[in-house]
């Protein structure tokens, strides 16, 4: 009826969750750009990052699979 409170489902809410967490990723892998430890932190959050994906992608039925980006600085190292 009209004026009742909505209620997110347990999937909305979930989902929700797992997006927030992927961009958290995506927050610490741009903050780690100029850090000189950055690929071996890469290499940490690599299966994090896709293990997120994967759940995300089983709760949605799609496929969100991507790879971390990495700056343009990397290519000249």
């Amino acid at each position: 009826m009209y004026g009742e409170k909505y209620e997110r489902t347990p999937k909305q809410k979930e989902e929700f969750r797992l997006l927030v967490a992927l961009q958290q990723i995506n927050n610490i892998v741009s903050l780690l750009e100029n850090n000189e430890w950055k690929d071996y932190i890469y290499n940490h959050l690599s299966p994090v990052k896709y293990e997120l994906e994967r759940q995300l992608a089983n709760l949605t039925g799609t496929n969100l699979y991507t790879k971390i980006e990495r700056t343009s600085d990397e290519d000249n190292d």
